[in-house]
């Protein structure tokens, strides 16, 4: 085969790699999959297994040093406001709070609490987005709140407060 040929001849395997490489992700969109925001009220009534760890830049850490608490949360919503505990590990207490829901943006939540810990009380306040579920024919995808916490001192306001990570995933 002559050269301009050859040349010919892998100029049109690339374009054909480039077209099949391009065209991939549109044959993977183009499968029956949606992306839904549940932004109805009432959503955050019901049990969630909730799970916080620490908020590390560090690539290194394991899954089970950033880990801190694992709980249960028991919420009842009813207009907008919430209500529950948070119960585990020893330590149970009341939450409250609001849930926001804005359509074609989703849900949030914010709580606070007080616990007593090792004899010293500290508040919890949380902040919470109602990620969006995949709908993919064969598969489920139970309601996850994604969010941060944050502890702090109410009787010294000048320490630092712990902030952390949280994931509570519907029982």
């Amino acid at each position: 085969m002559p050269k301009s040929s050859t040349w010919t001849l892998q100029r049109l395997v690339a374009w054909v790699a480039l077209i099949v490489a391009l065209g991939f992700p549109f044959s993977v969109v183009a499968q029956d999959m949606t992306l839904t925001l549940n932004a109805q009220p009432g959503t955050f009534t019901g049990k969630w297994v909730y799970r916080s760890f620490t908020s590390s830049p560090k690539a290194g850490d394991s899954l089970a040093k950033l880990a801190l608490g694992l709980n249960e949360l028991d919420l009842t919503e009813q207009g907008g406001r919430i209500v529950g505990k948070r119960i585990g590990q020893g330590v149970d207490y009341d939450l409250g709070g609001v849930a926001l829901y804005v359509a074609k943006q989703g849900a949030t939540i914010r709580l606070h609490g007080q616990a007593t810990i090792s004899g010293k009380l500290y508040n919890y306040d949380y902040f919470g987005y109602l990620i969006p579920s995949w709908g993919v024919p064969g598969a489920t995808q139970p309601d996850t709140i994604m969010g941060t916490v944050l502890r702090s001192d109410p009787t010294n306001p000048s320490n630092a407060p712990l902030i952390a990570s949280f994931a509570a995933t519907r029982e």
